[in-house]
């Protein structure tokens, strides 16, 4: 965690100059679920490279996260 109401989410990406990533959240009283979508940016170059690199994403809540679990959402693409 970060902070109360915010954790930090580490993943693997495409190479940064071609691709970005954005997240939602879903919350109830027990679960934190976090997806994470990877898409193409609309200013990338003509051709990218398929290099994959370690990224982090801070992820922030509407309550804080307090006892309950953190998980990736299967429902992401």
């Amino acid at each position: 965690m970060v902070s109360d109401r915010s954790v930090r989410v580490f993943f693997t990406m495409g190479s940064p100059q071609c691709h970005g990533v954005r997240a939602t959240v879903e919350e109830d009283a027990a679960t934190v679920r976090i997806d994470l979508y990877e898409g193409t940016l609309p200013d990338a170059p003509a051709e990218c490279t398929l290099n994959a690199v370690s990224a982090s994403l801070v992820v922030s809540t509407r309550d804080p996260i307090g006892t309950r679990s953190v998980v990736r959402s299967s429902s992401g693409e």
